[in-house]
Parts: structure tokens; sequence; C-alpha cells
């Protein structure tokens, strides 16, 4: 446990490792008597510890290809710098299109540098992108979004949860985490953006089947019910009517609500 005023937490247990301290920047402990630090650079302050300039120009490097620089070092000097950063979806660039052809409105949240959300700021299908933005900022501009238009959230990690429970419509990948599943309100099954254009093709398909069946249910009663009042409608007329529109409902639930052809 570690103390909860600070958000540090430490822990031993692993041989040879003792007083093990967890940030938000990286993780720092002993192994072997040897003081080990792995995080970001604001971890390896310069009146502490040698950062060869090899390792300088690593690490710029890695942020101006919109990776993550993490740097590795142990008893006052930085041996290493580790490039972390996420692999861009084959057919994101097919999805957007799709989308901006269907009118929607396109905007990227990341968490990312903005280095990496760079190759999305240019391209025509994108409206708006938005950068190193963390998870509650992430469902803040849902919520703003939302006030004025119907927003659906697609994302698939643990930190995008809080935005996919914040949208009206939540839209997690099966390959997500369990977090990003449970706050969506729809999870694709298959591994492949191509399917969110179909999901919206079968929510609009089932929403119009809705209004389909209620338009007849409530013609069917605005005759029905008035002829039946003044006694112009036999009773077992109005029972079989009755049974042929339940019937009529039915069967056009069970039609596809989008052509598969």
């Amino acid at each position: 446990a570690g103390d909860p005023d600070d958000g540090r937490g430490s822990a031993t247990g692993a041989p040879g490792a003792v007083d093990v301290t967890v940030s938000d920047r990286g993780v720092e402990g002993r192994i072997d008597g040897d003081r080990v630090v792995v995080g970001h650079r604001s971890l390896f302050p310069g009146s502490e510890w040698s950062l060869p300039d090899r390792l300088v120009r690593a690490g710029a490097e890695a942020e101006s290809t919109g990776h993550v620089p993490v740097y590795v070092g142990w008893n006052g000097v930085v041996r290493g710098v580790l490039a972390v950063g996420d692999e861009v979806r084959d057919e994101w660039e097919e999805l957007v299109e799709e989308l901006d052809a269907r009118g929607k409105r396109v905007v990227v949240l990341t968490g990312d540098s903005l280095a990496a959300a760079r190759r999305f700021e240019n391209h025509p299908a994108i409206d708006e992108v938005f950068a190193e933005v963390p998870p509650e900022a992430k469902a803040e501009t849902v919520r703003r979004i939302g006030a004025t238009e119907r927003v659906a959230m697609v994302g698939d990690g643990s930190n995008d949860a809080p935005a996919l429970a914040a949208a009206d419509l939540g839209i997690s990948i099966a390959s997500g985490t369990d977090l990003a599943a449970d706050a969506a309100d729809a999870v694709l099954l298959e591994d492949r953006l191509s399917a969110i254009p179909e999901l919206f093709d079968v929510t609009a398909g089932t929403n119009r089947r809705l209004k389909e069946n209620l338009g007849w249910a409530f013609v069917y009663n605005g005759v029905a019910i008035p002829l039946a009042i003044t006694g112009a409608l036999n009773p077992l007329l109005a029972a079989l009517a009755m049974g042929a529109s339940s019937l009529l409902v039915v069967s056009n639930s069970a039609r596809p609500v989008v052509d598969t052809d």
C-alpha cells in the first residue's frame, strides 16, 4: 500500500527487489542493491543522474515520430531509452472516409502526443483532433459535443471507458479491454473497423422497423377501437383482425433490417 496523498505506491516481494515505488511517471526500486528507475525523463534530475547526449537525441527522435520515450537507468546513470507507441489500425482511413461520406462528423480523441496525432490532422475526412487527452478529459469532451449532437464513441482501451459511458452510443471492439466492453453499449465481435458502419446500418434499420410496427399498431387501433365502441365491428372480426395485425408485426420484425445482398 502507498501513501494516498501523493498517488504513489510501494511493494516488496520479488527476490532481490525491495521498496518498489510506482507513480504516474514511472517505477523506481532496488534490484540486488542497485537503484533502478524506469519512466519519464523528469524522474532523472540532472543533479542526481548522468544522461548521455546520444540518449537525449534518441528520446527526441522518438517524440518526433509520435512515440513516448521511456528512460531506464541505475546507479546514477541513464543506460537506455525505449520508444513506446500504439500501432494505428490499417483500416482507419477507409473507416473515416466511409463515415464522412455518410455525413458524420469525425473527431479523434487520443492520449498520445501531438506528434503521434499529427497523421490525423490533415486528413480531409477528419474534422477535429484532440491529442494528449487524459481519460477524464475524453469523457468531458464527449459530453460537451453531446450537448448539441448525438455522439457515438469508439474505443478499446481502459482509458476510453469513461468516454464510452458518456456517449449516446459507446462502441467497443472484442479485442479491447474488459473495462471498455463493460462501459460500452455495443461490442463488435469481429476485430475490424469496417464493422462500425455495418453497426450503424443495423441500428438504423432496427429503428426504422420499430417505427413501421408502431405506425401500423397506431393505425389499426385508431380505426378498430372507435368501430368497436360504436358496435360497428363484429367481435369475431375484431379478434381475427387483431390476430392478423399481430402476425403482420411479427413477420415484419423477422425480416432482415439491412440488405445483405
